[in-house]
């Protein structure tokens, strides 16, 4: 990604200052690690809602999407944005409320009070790998953008994104991660719209851009797909999401059930309207850079548009989507380990010492991530392999689970 690299880099350097400097002083109102994950059950509807469009909206949702659209019209954006705001107000119809009022600090709380510990082992042992392998993707997507934009060798930006996430996640926990999802959130939707402006502008404005969009482009059928492979194409973004400890930690802090409520509704909003702008500019940028695909194509449609804030624009975008991504995926990975994988050995601490216990679970689980970012493996391999690890048989158990008295333990672990 070409750009000014004295531009960028000091916008990345302030940046990543203002990231840090949230959590440390957020972190005075840190005092028990209930705090420390669920923000002491104290945010507002918005505040979830910015947080849970963040923490959904990732680098790959920028990338990805504009490319497969690109590639295959408006079939390629059946999971981004559409399948992903189907999730989130799935999650508002049939999880949120229920969640809240239990009173959970991680979706293996409801396992074990549920069913019983062995069900809420197996809920940690098929959660925490998903966390660790998608943090090590966003971490890879992150050494990745500053080496393109600074020029710097890979190994050492991968360890930079890795200290730079950790700490600003270990001083703030949850309210800091919702407190930078916030700032990473408005530059995220701003660094999108300019960009999008920008095209639009090459292309002569708004008419003739959707001018040069083709009638195949509109198609949300995929060409040659047998039923069950459109049913997949939508299920595997509108179910495999709703049950993770990310989306739901966020949902465990809301001040109250409504409030968790009505915020995956908002997030789901803003995950559409947002969400659209990559898919247009799939849709009319194709036209621009041709031949390029993959996670090459929004860098050659910013180098075909050739404007000089583009480069510090799209930076400024992918970061966002990044930390606002990995931070979530560190910290749920931080929570299930301290409250149910060693949560005899957690209830022996006293109150300062189960912090002192949560944060530092926070750095090893960022040094696991980094150790698998650090494999050699692309970010898609990393992506790929989280979908291989998918979670139905939690999102039947939780469905079940929640809404009726069916089923006991052997049923879970069956499940």
């Amino acid at each position: 990604m070409e750009g000014h690299p004295i531009l960028i880099g000091s916008f990345i350097v302030v940046y990543v200052a203002v990231q840090i400097g949230l959590g440390v002083y957020l972190s005075r109102r840190v005092a028990t690690d209930t705090d420390y994950f669920v923000a002491g059950r104290s945010l507002g509807i918005w505040m979830v809602s910015i947080s849970l469009f963040a923490t959904w909206f990732g680098a790959e949702t920028i990338m990805s999407a504009a490319a497969e659209v690109a590639a295959h019209g408006l079939s390629g954006g059946r999971a981004e944005p559409f399948g992903y705001t189907l999730c989130l107000i799935g999650m508002g119809l049939f999880i949120a409320a229920k969640f809240r009022q239990s009173g959970y600090v991680t979706l293996a709380d409801f396992f074990r009070q549920r069913f019983d510990r062995r069900a809420e082992l197996a809920c940690v042992i098929l959660t925490i790998p998903v966390s660790i392998i998608w943090a090590a993707a966003q971490l890879l997507a992150m050494s990745w953008l500053l080496h393109q934009a600074l020029g710097i060798d890979q190994g050492l930006t991968l360890i930079a994104a890795t200290a730079v996430v950790v700490v600003y996640t270990w001083f703030g926990g949850m309210m800091g991660d919702v407190a930078t999802d916030i700032v990473q959130g408005v530059i995220l939707a701003i660094g999108l719209v300019i960009l999008l402006l920008t095209v639009l502008a090459q292309l002569g404005g708004i008419a003739p851009a959707f001018a040069v969009i083709e009638p195949r482009q509109l198609s949300v059928l995929g060409q040659g797909e047998t039923w069950l492979a459109r049913i997949d194409a939508w299920a595997v973004p509108i179910l495999g999401s709703l049950v993770t400890q990310e989306a739901l930690s966020r949902l465990l802090a809301a001040q109250s059930p409504e409030v968790a409520r009505r915020a995956c509704f908002r997030a789901a909003w803003m995950y559409l309207v947002i969400g659209l702008i990559p898919v247009v500019l799939g849709l009319v940028g194709a036209q621009l850079v041709g031949g390029a695909e993959g996670d090459a194509f929004l860098p050659a449609l910013a180098q075909a548009v050739a404007h000089p804030a583009v480069a510090l624009v799209i930076t400024a975008a992918l970061l966002s989507a990044i930390l606002s991504t990995v931070d979530s995926n560190i910290l749920s990975v931080s929570a299930l380990t301290t409250q149910n994988l060693f949560s005899r050995r957690h209830a022996a601490l006293n109150p300062r010492q189960q912090l002192v216990f949560a944060r530092a679970t926070t750095i090893a689980a960022g040094l696991i991530a980094y150790g698998v970012a650090s494999t050699g493996q692309s970010i898609r391999e990393l992506v790929t392999l989280t979908s291989s690890l998918g979670q139905a048989g939690l999102l039947v158990a939780v469905l079940v689970g929640l809404h009726s008295t069916v089923g006991g333990p052997r049923a879970a672990l069956a499940a």
